[in-house]
């Protein structure tokens, strides 16, 4: 026999989280307090995107309906009160999280689809890694298994969003804190060499790669530089490479970006995603941890050009760069660090990007002094 799975009214869910938001950006001494407010910190300002958006959706599924169990995440969960909290999330909360919150939880458009949210509930035996994303579960299953009735999840819906404000703004000031004077070519590069040695699961030259290219061609009219979201599963169709660039609408360009190892078929596929998109040529740029195997990269550019039609240019990172960053003269180390910092975003990167990215920034002399807040990634 199944159970009865209860209905949470979208357009309902709507008004309470928009009723949530406006609470969280107005005077602090008006939010309600409750009795987990350490442990939303914890997930929300937290390094793990999926655990963020299954903690508001929970919080906003039962301030909507009480009679949600907050610990399912399907409705086909053998549970009493289970219900679909993805399409809750997908529907309600991810377009709210765009247009009212400056994506503060992520910007993921289907963070359901992320392992962590595929299990049927929340569970301490769920598959997560050891140490801290297993306490990150552990804490999200009971803080959710205590929470019961409408005003407390309302109020950690609101304290949750807060959370995720505040996470957003003390990223944000790292940028607009610093200094015109430190303003220089030379920064840049320091700042380059510095960064690009850790990788982040290629994270980090991705979104160099796309930052250089934007400034370049923001230079001209009627281009457009699209850096992809990095890590992602299902990437769409739409996409050639990990960079498109577009021209008065039209793929232009397209750049890949290697830090790891690859092999001849990697190469292969791209150049034959960019054939089919009428591309003549495809770049490879490639980090300190890109490692080519089986195959030298002449030999590699000779096979696909004969089999593909597609030229492949195999560039090193830092030497593209430097010379990227050659040709943009009016280029100041300000303006870099607001590009990094917009294509780190639209790539939807791990939290341990952008703290890489304040660590070498107040590594850097003329910078050392500035006051930035240690707490934005607290665990």
């Amino acid at each position: 026999m199944s159970l009865p799975k209860p209905i949470v009214d979208k357009t309902a869910a709507e008004r309470l989280l928009r009723e949530a938001i406006v609470i969280a950006q107005g005077d602090s001494s008006k939010l309600p307090t409750t009795d987990w407010d350490a442990e939303i910190k914890m997930i929300i300002q937290g390094k793990h995107l999926t655990f963020r958006y299954i903690l508001v959706t929970a919080l906003l599924g039962k301030a909507t309906n009480p009679d949600i169990n907050a610990l399912a995440l399907q409705a086909g969960a053998d549970m009493e009160g289970a219900y679909d909290a993805r399409s809750l999330c997908h529907d309600v909360l991810v377009p709210l999280e765009r247009q009212l919150l400056n994506s503060t939880l992520g910007g993921s458009p289907e963070p359901f689809l992320n392992k962590p949210a595929r299990f049927p509930t929340i569970s301490p035996s769920n598959a997560v890694r050891a140490g801290k994303d297993r306490k990150l579960l552990l804490i999200l299953h009971k803080m959710l298994s205590e929470i019961e009735t409408f005003k407390q999840a309302f109020d950690g819906l609101c304290i949750a969003i807060r959370y995720a404000i505040e996470r957003q703004t003390a990223r944000s000031e790292l940028f607009s804190q610093i200094l015109e004077s430190a303003d220089s070519h030379l920064k840049i590069l320091e700042f380059v060499e510095t960064f690009v040695k850790k990788s982040i699961e290629g994270q980090v030259a991705a979104i160099l790669t796309g930052t250089v290219l934007s400034l370049y061609f923001d230079q001209f009219e009627s281009f457009e530089v699209i850096v992809h979201p990095v890590n992602q599963s299902g990437a769409s169709s739409k996409e050639v490479a990990d960079i498109d660039i577009k021209k008065n609408g039209e793929i232009f360009v397209a750049v890949e970006v290697k830090d790891k190892q690859f092999s001849e078929q990697d190469v292969d596929h791209a150049a034959f995603k960019a054939s089919q998109y009428g591309l003549k040529s495809i770049s490879f740029v490639i980090g300190a941890s890109g490692r080519c195997i089986n195959s030298s990269l002449e030999q590699i550019a000779k096979t696909v050009l004969l089999r593909r039609s597609v030229n492949v240019v195999f560039i090193d990172l830092v030497h593209f760069i430097r010379s990227m960053i050659a040709l943009c003269p009016e280029l100041s180390f300000f303006m870099f660090l607001e590009k990094l910092q917009y294509c780190a975003t639209n790539a939807r990167v791990k939290d341990e990007v952008f703290e890489h990215i304040k660590n070498v920034v107040q590594s850097r002399e003329t910078l050392s002094n500035l006051p930035f807040d240690d707490s934005v990634e607290a665990d």
